[in-house]
């Protein structure tokens, strides 16, 4: 897996200096996206979190307006998030598929502890992602640019 990595690194390097676009590797096209919150933030009741700094955004499929991942192809994705609360509240979050829960995260209050998951999914084109708070009152992340974060990429591209 490591030598993957490195080899993967090395080529999106080579891509850049080159002047490939868009960006490929061996002919599939490349979506991996990576935001995190930049500051505490205060959100409503089931509101979607919008990772505001995007880091990476390689397919340009994640948009940082509203906080979602849109497949561009249909294949195997890994998709993780990371989550911690302010000290002053828990917080429970829903990764969400169209609109269906996936999965859920927590972050219990008084102790800044942290929770954090990756998800294989299979995904058709189209299909959205989105973390969003699963409480019915407002909640806080605290964060200074690195405990909050959202990423995902496509493993494999499938062919139906």
């Amino acid at each position: 897996m490591t030598t993957y990595c490195i080899v993967f690194s090395l080529i999106l390097v080579l891509n850049f200096f080159v002047g490939t676009t868009p960006w490929t590797i061996y002919g599939d096209e490349v979506v991996a996206f990576t935001a995190k919150v930049s500051r505490d933030v205060t959100f409503g009741s089931h509101d979607i979190i919008k990772y505001d700094a995007v880091m990476t955004n390689l397919g340009k499929s994640y948009d940082p307006q509203t906080g979602i991942f849109t497949a561009p192809y249909d294949g195997l994705y890994s998709i993780s998030c990371s989550l911690m609360a302010h000290y002053n509240n828990e917080v429970l979050l829903r990764v969400v598929k169209n609109g269906g829960k996936v999965s859920k995260l927590y972050s219990a209050s008084k102790t800044y502890p942290q929770a954090g998951q990756t998800l294989l999914l299979l995904l058709n084109k189209g299909d959205k992602i989105w973390v969003q708070n699963d409480k019915p009152q407002s909640a806080s992340l605290h964060d200074h640019g690195s405990y909050n974060v959202f990423s995902g990429f496509l493993i494999k591209a499938l062919i139906k």
